[in-house]
């Protein structure tokens, strides 16, 4: 080959290649889209699996945490986080937050569930004197520098109630992803899911704020389950250091969640993890919200309408229904049902968007794949 013809052709393979790398690079980086997320929990046993998944996740960039009275107390619930992190040799921002419901006493049911500290026995003392304490204040001050990023709230929403009637510009654009409520039976109670009865003032505030609101409620989380032996046993044996550690908290957190009959286990907060970066493996359906606040048997229960006419019922009560059916049929030509219904509905726009299905089998896939690859 002419010593032209062989310089062009080298030229030619170096173009190629630096284009091809650049193609790659652009396609890499398209597929590839971060998402910020700030997280707001209540750290127990689900919290962690949940955010261990985030960590190791390569699309996710955490911004930082705020901790809240839930599973377990504010504090522990902090000294719980700070031991995970130290697990994933992470260093995050983490401020402490609410130590109690907003009207309610702080319930210390889920010591049941999550054990006396939130992570069964596992937790590990930290110093936090140096821990701020201000947590509407940081989720506001993350929400400024990170224009449109999502609040991934794992537990009550005390914190994420206070921001919304502290900071309301700073929240108008977050995107709130929370676990709670229910539109069938609850978790708690037979009506109420844990998040919404813990402190239903803190969901009736974020729900009232219009806030760009997205609820994973328990008719979601309860359609993924993972094997409660077979898990903990692949964390061990797949997920390394923070694999090790999650299997030995999450299996007396199965036993206790299944009364010890063990088989399928669910893990909530990894569902409304999952979803917050992957929507596409959950049906959000805008909706009117409302949740009881009054305490008694109805308290934290959701009541979701969906439809257009669960709608109409839940804005009006049946006298004004009644008053219209009576003048739809009075044969007054001028009268409209459409536009009185219309109307109806523009006292009250949906508050929320609202996951009661998601695909359970591939988020179980990508919780397993997420906690033990490398």
């Amino acid at each position: 080959m002419p010593k032209l013809r062989r310089t062009s052709f080298v030229l030619l393979i170096i173009l190629l290649v630096s284009l091809s790398v650049g193609v790659f690079s652009a396609d890499a980086s398209l597929g590839q889209t971060t998402v910020k997320v700030f997280v707001d929990t209540d750290i127990g046993v689900d919290d962690a699996t949940a955010i261990a998944w985030l960590l190791n996740d390569r699309s996710t960039n955490v911004l930082g945490f705020t901790t809240v009275a839930g599973n377990t107390t504010a504090e522990n619930a902090t000294q719980n986080l700070l031991t995970l992190l130290d697990v994933a040799n992470r260093h995050l921002p983490v401020t402490m937050g609410a130590a109690k419901p907003l009207r309610y006493p702080h319930s210390h049911l889920n010591m049941f569930v999550h054990g006396p500290s939130g992570l069964w026995f596992s937790q590990v003392p930290h110093d936090l004197s140096h821990i701020p304490h201000n947590a509407p204040a940081a989720i506001a001050a993350a929400a400024r520098a990170n224009p449109g990023m999502t609040l991934l709230a794992l537990g009550p929403l005390t914190n994420v109630a206070q921001a919304a009637q502290r900071f309301p510009a700073d929240m108008a654009g977050v995107h709130v992803i929370a676990l709670g409520g229910s539109r069938g039976p609850g978790n708690r109670t037979p009506v109420a899911e844990f998040n919404a009865f813990s402190d239903p003032q803190a969901l009736d505030i974020v729900l009232e704020h219009q806030l760009d609101v997205t609820l994973v409620t328990e008719d979601a989380f309860e359609q993924v389950k993972v094997d409660s032996t077979e898990f903990p046993q692949e964390l061990t044996r797949d997920g390394g250091a923070m694999g090790q550690f999650l299997a030995s908290v999450l299996t007396p957190y199965f036993l206790a969640s299944t009364q010890g009959a063990g088989g399928p286990a669910g893990i909530p907060d990894a569902v409304a993890a999952i979803y917050a970066l992957r929507p596409e493996l959950g049906t959000a359906t805008s909706s009117l919200v409302d949740v009881a606040t009054a305490a008694g048997l109805t308290r934290g229960q959701t009541v979701i309408a969906i439809t257009l006419n669960s709608k109409i019922e839940m804005i009006a009560d049946d006298a004004e229904l009644s008053a219209l059916a009576d003048q739809a049929f009075s044969g007054d030509p001028n009268f409209d049902i459409n536009a009185a219904l219309g109307a109806i509905l523009a006292r009250r726009p949906d508050n929320a968007k609202v996951v009661l299905i998601v695909k359970g089998q591939t988020m179980v896939r990508l919780l397993e794949r997420g906690l033990t690859e490398h």
